[in-house]
């Protein structure tokens, strides 16, 4: 996984041909401590001022870039190897994010996919087997379900599906996947994920499952300052936006558990894995999705 614990924020400068001088913020980030983050943050800014003060424009590679994402480490998981099977981030816009080794998640950004079958009704069976026959509010397409039960099968894959806001989540439970490898991109089309997804999950060498919801749809403004923090007021205004998007959460849930196709065991450290999915996304709540 391309994730890094310690990160910092460091200024460089240097003089433009008029003797103007140039200051640039940059961050830093490291495996090892704050202080080798801080070396290259100002290493970093300091070549950016020089580029600006040059002439050229600052560069900005991160997002989708070939950098770690500059998200703090909430929690990290651990299984029987030397890396964590599983480390919780927050990202740019305060959401925490699961980032997963080798269990895929499959993110679907739509409601109705081209992912067709020729079942039966399929998603009617699975509400009455796992939720007693209850209605579930706003359900589900079952041409889009059915679909990936289909995905599963032809695959010989046991998965959970999710509904989110935007479209459908697959977590695949029994086999490993390596993020970026021929087969998981294979596997990721066949079930008509988002290509920009796919894009994220080679580059930042893992799957990712946003936890929390997004604070727009709960009603909030994006964090006012972005980590890492420059300053202890900085940290503290994003400690108070924090506390009202813990408030405003607690009325919605991220995703909602659909149903399971499958027999097959989970790996070994998936388990573990999918009851804090399912506790942080508040899956199982029935409240509105966002």
């Amino acid at each position: 996984m391309k994730l890094a614990r310690f990160w910092t924020r460091q200024a460089g400068e240097a003089l433009d041909r008029n003797g103007r001088r140039i200051r640039v913020s940059s961050r830093g980030w490291s495996n090892d401590s704050v202080d080798s983050a801080a070396v290259m943050a100002r290493d970093l800014a300091h070549r950016a001022a020089e580029r600006v003060a040059s002439g050229q424009p600052k560069s900005n590679r991160y997002g989708y870039g070939d950098r770690p994402l500059p998200e703090p480490v909430v929690r990290e998981f651990q299984d029987s190897r030397e890396t964590p099977n599983a480390v919780v981030t927050r990202n740019a816009y305060g959401a925490l994010v699961m980032n997963a080794r080798d269990m895929m998640f499959v993110d679907i950004d739509r409601q109705d996919s081209p992912v067709t079958t020729s079942g039966g009704n399929l998603l009617s069976g699975l509400f009455s087997f796992f939720g007693g026959g209850k209605a579930v509010p706003s359900a589900p397409s079952e041409t889009v379900v059915a679909g990936l039960h289909r995905v599963a099968e032809r695959n010989n894959l046991t998965v959970r599906v999710y509904q989110t806001a935007a479209g459908y989540r697959v977590l695949v439970l029994s086999a490993p996947f390596q993020p970026g490898s021929g087969q998981s991109e294979a596997l990721l089309r066949e079930f008509d994920s988002d290509a920009l997804y796919i894009r994220l999950c080679k580059i930042q060498e893992s799957f990712r499952a946003r936890l929390t919801p997004k604070p727009w749809r709960c009603g909030l403004p994006n964090p006012p300052v972005s980590f890492p923090f420059e300053t202890s007021e900085a940290e503290s205004q994003f400690m108070a936006w924090e506390a009202k998007y813990r408030t405003a959460c607690a009325k919605f849930a991220s995703c909602r558990f659909v149903g399971s196709f499958g027999g097959g065991a989970a790996v070994p450290g998936f388990e573990e894995l999918v009851r804090y999915h399912d506790l942080e996304s508040r899956a199982g709540s029935g409240l509105p999705l966002a």
